[in-house]
């Protein structure tokens, strides 16, 4: 970072129409008479920072500045967030700052106090991590006196382990990335995933690859995409458009949209692009091999053998492909004017308002067939498709701030009826800026004062379009409560076991099938694959026992595909839900606490429910967690003194030390005959541990 001081008539330049809603700006004088207005930011190894009305952020010695103000700098209180990890970052923040302020100002609302470092650290670790942080963890941020702190764990967590965990999971929420679909397992398009995270690789190449990937799910498990809804042709468009464009037009497949400016024939024409596409592996499929398969099914004799066949000969015939023929028709009962039933369909793109005049709109090619589908993903995750770009950067800040700009994330239609289209624009605008990096537009949210701020409850919330003056109050989802309960238990340490399934069981289920095989070599391949399945479980397998198996090879250290074998507790695997199967089974933590089903993208639920309670107050977790093996128990028991004890047990389960009437009661309980095991189960069931403030 260069040292840089703007003379005053610079200044007068930057200073322009920006303003942070309650900071104390000052004029600053060098050692040369130079001035600069600016907020004081913080000092550190001998270096002073500033902060201009534009956001940006300047570093200069502090024998540098005028004795005066020398002084000054060493006596003041920093100006909000302390020193940020760069300046060009710190500019960012402050104009996204400046939006949600303008916003709230002409409300007539103002924005919520800066939150504590106790709230801080353990939203932050929720947020980024997916966890709250440990005993350790917290003491470490807390005590830290340095002024850059905040931006210094942002950064610290963005390059974790628990980033790209709790990453997997919202990814996996909205795509559906479950473990079966299809009557096939899709495990390759799980470690697809998880390798995209693991990468960071930008939004707009992984949904294009996701988008044109073709091959066989065990060769590219891009393809999971496209296969998960193998055969449902109208049925993944409309999930591609709401989830990638927040065009929500499901009616248009079967009439006019009654609320929006889609037509049926606009549905139809954006299918048209994917018109000479194929998903095989579904009824009636004759590509990559099917027809050779059934014969080969037919020529065994051994029925167990043939049962055993059709779920691996399945599973090598999912697969993507596109032909050279459009094959996309009107509708039997389609009714408009503009077509009649059977109709061919050409691809045509829809526009929304002047949208046509952009670059994404041209060059799109319909000629060539067999890449319809490719054009198709050009257009849409193009920078210059402006409901691209908006969707996502929606969809992240509602992850942060807990609701998005516009609800439903899902229906874009309108941006200018959002709370506040100008913000909802510029965040946009960011996201191409950053080139559509996810971690660094985290990093940009997860900096600005908006999100640093106390949360507001959902109650102060009521009552009319939410402004953003801090986050949203809000339960915990379900894989951030599992994975919580999991470092209470084993510490940070729950970041280390790793599931990498998708190779291992391609390698076990591939076959050979085609020339040169004979019943006999594909006996002995069906033997191979069948033998290596009942690791996993045939698909059509009793699900809990499939399950039941599948867990206990991941606790073992005979399997291969688990890099570190988790422990386990009273029967529960203690590794993060975005290595346990997908989804958990029905009566598991994850699901009663709202963990989707992964039927239907963004179905995680965060309503509590008598089940739930119930589950919290005498399920497995809470008993593993109160076990004296447990870390949180561990740790709290190697205090000396009952006080330490109380306070060691509320840094682990809030990140705070308790306030002195907390700690006299419990105090005095544990004096009564309370034991820390009674103690944790009573801060497991408060509000607060489910709540991220």
């Amino acid at each position: 970072m260069k040292t840089r001081l703007l003379p005053l008539f610079a200044f007068v330049l930057l200073s322009s129409g920006l303003r942070a809603e309650g900071e104390a700006y000052r004029t600053w004088t060098d050692t040369q008479g130079r001035k600069l207005e600016a907020t004081f930011r913080g000092i550190e190894n001998g270096q002073v920072f500033l902060q201009v009305r534009n956001g940006y952020v300047y570093r200069l010695p502090i024998d540098k500045l005028s004795p005066a103000d020398q002084q000054a700098a060493k006596t003041l209180k920093p100006e909000g967030l302390g020193i940020p990890a760069d300046p060009n970052l710190a500019q960012a923040a402050a104009r996204i700052d400046m939006l949600v302020d303008g916003g709230l100002s002409k409300a007539g609302q103002k924005p919520n106090p800066l939150a504590s470092d106790e709230q801080f650290v353990r939203r932050v670790y929720l947020d980024i991590a997916g966890r709250i942080p440990t005993r350790e963890e917290a003491l470490e941020f807390i005590n830290d006196t340095s002024v850059s702190k905040r931006a210094k764990v942002i950064d610290k967590l963005l390059n974790s382990e628990g980033y790209r965990s709790h990453l997997f999971n919202y990814l996996a929420d909205m795509l559906r990335v479950a473990d079966v679909a299809q009557k096939a397992r899709f495990y390759t398009y799980q470690d697809w995933l998880k390798s995209q995270v693991a990468d960071n690789t930008p939004w707009d190449k992984m949904v294009f690859t996701m988008m044109t990937a073709d091959g066989k799910l065990l060769d590219n498990g891009a393809t999971g995409y496209l296969l998960r809804d193998a055969g449902m042709r109208l049925d993944n468009l409309s999930l591609t458009l709401s989830t990638f464009l927040g065009a929500n037009v499901s009616c248009a497949q079967c009439h006019d949209h009654p609320f929006a400016d889609w037509t049926q024939r606009q549905f139809y024409e954006m299918a048209a692009f994917f018109g000479a596409t194929e998903t095989f592996g579904t009824r009636g499929s004759k590509g990559y091999g099917m027809q050779e398969m059934r014969r080969a099914l037919a020529s065994l004799d051994d029925r167990r053998l043939q049962q055993q066949a059709k779920n691996i000969l399945r599973v090598n015939a999912m697969a993507v492909d596109d032909g050279t023929e459009n094959d996309l028709k009107l509708p039997h009962d389609y009714k408009y004017s503009d077509g009649k039933p059977g109709d061919p369909v050409k691809p045509k793109l829809v526009t929304w308002a002047d949208d046509k005049s952009k670059k994404a709109y041209q060059n799109v090619q319909t000629k060539n067939e067999e890449d319809l589908r490719t054009q198709f993903a050009k257009w849409m995750t193009s920078p210059d498709n402006p409901r691209f770009a908006m969707t996502i950067a929606n969809r992240m800040w509602k992850r942060i701030f807990g609701v998005g700009i516009k609800e439903p994330v899902t229906d874009l239609d309108d941006p200018e009826a959002s709370v506040n289209p100008a913000l909802l624009h510029h965040l946009a605008a960011e996201m191409v800026r950053l080139k559509f990096d996810l971690k660094q537009f985290t990093r940009l949210l997860c900096n600005t004062q908006a999100y640093q701020r106390e949360a507001t409850s959902h109650e102060m919330a009521e009552g009319g379009p939410y402004l953003f003056p801090g986050p949203v109050l809000r339960r915990m989802s379900a894989e951030q409560a599992w994975d919580s309960c999991a470092t209470l238990v084993v510490g940070a340490d729950v970041d280390k076991f790793h599931a990498h399934r998708g190779a291992k069981y391609a390698e076990v289920m591939k076959i050979n099938v085609g020339e040169g095989m004979t019943p006999e070599s594909l006996k002995a391949d069906i033997e191979k694959a069948a033998q290596g399945m009942r690791q996993y479980g045939a698909a059509k397998a009793n699900p809990k026992k499939a399950k039941k198996r599948q867990m206990a090879a991941m606790a073992s250290e005979d399997d291969d595909s688990v890099e570190i074998a988790p422990p386990v507790r009273n029967g529960l695997v203690l590794a993060r839900a975005s290595e346990l199967p997908q989804p958990e089974k029905d009566q598991h933590f994850l699901r009663m606490f709202g963990q989707s089903d992964r039927q239907i993208a963004d179905s995680s639920s965060d309503e509590g429910s008598i089940p739930q309670v119930l589950m919290l107050m005498n399920g497995e977790a809470q008993k593993v967690i109160g076990q004296d093996d447990s870390l949180a128990i561990q740790t709290a028991t190697g205090q000396k003194a009952p006080e330490q004890q109380v306070e060691s047990l509320y840094l682990s389960f809030f990140s705070r030390k308790p306030k002195p009437e907390e700690l006299a009661d419990a105090v005095a309980a544990l004096g009564n005959g309370l034991t820390l095991r009674d103690l944790s189960w009573v801060l497991f069931n408060t509000r607060e541990f489910v709540f991220v403030e």
